[in-house]
């Protein structure tokens, strides 16, 4: 699906509703196991030796995955809604815009769940002071590898000549 010009507002409609779908789909599980690897990396796990903390990682993702969707489905909706209306309708999304929906999403999150992203008091429900960290990181990661997947279904905004030639011929 590279940029081409001019399409129909149902074929641009769909080009936003199959980005959607694959944030929906696959951000919340990417931003799982982005928070599983960095809180197992990070956290460790204390006394166990390295084959339980294989154990451990493998229960982590069982769980953290199914869970993503509970918690990440909303945020990556809304990722895909910035991106795909940009990517639909005004041409390509580039890697910076990405980034920067990657990051507002994360504040939101954090927002929304209590989390001090900007370094405020941590909240005694934090396992350890990196955990805004860790969720900024693992929306953003997601969002990114969302937006790798979809980079190249933009559609090109119609051109003033293809608005002429669209009003002449009705």
């Amino acid at each position: 699906m590279s940029a081409m010009a001019p399409l129909s507002l149902a074929a641009r409609l769909g080009r936003l509703i199959a980005i959607v779908i694959v944030f929906v789909v696959l951000g919340p599980p990417f931003g799982a196991l982005v928070l599983v690897a960095l809180v197992e990396g990070l956290a460790g796990l204390g006394g166990l030796d390295y084959s339980d903390r294989h154990w451990i990682t493998v229960i982590d993702l069982i769980y953290a995955v199914p869970v993503s969707y509970w918690f990440g489905t909303g945020p990556a909706a809304l990722a895909a809604l910035a991106i795909g209306i940009r990517q639909a309708f005004f041409g390509r999304a580039t890697w910076p815009m990405a980034l920067a929906v990657g990051l507002v999403v994360a504040v939101v999150v954090l927002e929304r769940s209590g989390g001090y992203p900007f370094g405020g008091a941590p909240s005694v429900d934090q396992p350890f002071p990196a955990s805004s960290a860790i969720v900024m990181l693992a929306c953003t990661v997601a969002t990114m590898a969302c937006w790798v997947l979809v980079r190249h279904w933009s559609v090109a905004p119609p051109s003033a000549s293809d608005r002429a030639s669209v009003e002449s011929a009705s």
